[in-house]
């Protein structure tokens, strides 16, 4: 099923743009406000307690000392979208306060990337998938802060702009994929820390920001620079990270697959999706665009598929596919399937 792209130009400070995006996206960002307190009960609850209001004022002190531009930019989409600022910052940092509640499961297992980096071509390909319940909520955001990159980014209704996938003015590019660490805590939001990454001037600029100590959850990065024709690989732990220099085919689903020692909840449709898309490469790897937007289109496990449509057992869809070109400067965006329906696409230059 195609999804529509709603596109946003702002421009200004960090609280001028999120006021500008809480102002557009109002609609969007209330429904779904209503939908997260209703997956954020046990966050909620917890929130509630004494302990819980003091892990709210640390979380709160130390992302606004470390982050006060972003900090001012979701002020200014709770702003912009008259919704309680409490209500977006608790769910950006649903991550940090997993180890804080008493059960843990994998949700619905999101996002997949398959990158390709040879003498011929240098690609970034991902699906961005989700629950259902976001599926018409979704925008994309051109962005010009004061004094900083432009950059164009994916974004969810209430978030920060950058937790999904999109590019800078410095030819820096990245897709996201959540990973699930057991042991989290008080610490650096990975949403702020992604929102850091559209600000990127080099990929080893790139992998500071993503690597930042204090963090208090984790994600996984796939970073490409165009000025020096580089792929990374980063996957953050609170404690540790791995940065993987990609060369050939990589595939990468949502749980860590090269740093070891992390104790991680790991979905079933998330190693699904990654011995299916091994076997590809195994049998018949990528060469092209055309192999990696293959993969990820597979639908070839009938339970969890690559390209998600919510049929149950899979709870999660494939809202849109995204491949950059890194020699070509180009984003594309596959609102439809991306072999079935190639022709539904938004190019962006990068």
């Amino acid at each position: 099923m195609s999804v529509l792209l709603d596109c946003i130009e702002v421009a200004g400070s960090h609280f001028e743009i999120g006021l500008a995006i809480g102002e557009r996206f109002a609609k969007e960002i209330r429904h779904a406000c209503k939908t997260y307190r209703s997956a954020l009960k046990g966050i909620l609850s917890y929130h509630d307690s004494p302990e819980g209001q003091a892990v709210y004022r640390e979380l709160v002190d130390l992302n606004r000392a470390r982050y006060p531009g972003y900090f001012a930019e979701l002020e200014g989409i709770a702003e912009g979208s008259q919704q309680p600022f409490i209500d977006l910052f608790l769910n950006s940092m649903r991550g940090e306060y997993r180890g804080y509640l008493r059960a843990s499961h994998p949700g619905t297992g999101g996002c997949f990337d398959c990158s390709l980096v040879t003498d011929d071509v240098a690609l970034i390909g991902h699906n961005e998938d989700g629950s259902p319940a976001f599926r018409d909520g979704t925008y994309v955001v051109h962005a010009s802060p004061d004094g900083k990159p432009d950059f164009t980014v994916f974004s969810y209704p209430g978030f920060l702009p950058g937790n999904a996938f999109g590019f800078n003015s410095e030819g820096i590019c990245f897709s996201i994929d959540a990973v699930q660490p057991r042991h989290v805590g008080v610490g650096v939001g990975r949403n702020f820390i992604a929102r850091s990454l559209l600000e990127a001037r080099s990929l080893q600029d790139a992998i500071e920001r993503v690597t930042v100590p204090g963090r208090g959850s984790g994600f996984s990065f796939t970073i490409g620079s165009i000025p020096e024709r580089r792929v990374v690989q980063v996957e953050m732990a609170p404690q540790a990270h791995h940065v993987l220099e990609i060369r050939g085919a990589n595939v990468h689903a949502n749980y860590y697959q090269e740093l070891a020692g992390v104790d991680q909840i790991i979905g079933p449709s998330n190693r699904a999706r990654v011995e299916r898309a091994r076997a590809i490469l195994q049998d018949s790897p990528p060469v092209d665009a055309a192999g990696v937007l293959s993969i990820l289109g597979d639908q070839a496990n009938e339970h969890y598929p690559i390209y998600r449509q919510a049929i149950p057992p899979d709870r999660a869809m494939t809202f849109c596919t995204a491949l950059f070109d890194l020699d070509a400067r180009q984003l594309q965006i596959y609102t439809g399937h991306p072999t079935q329906k190639s022709q539904e696409f938004v190019s962006f230059v990068i």
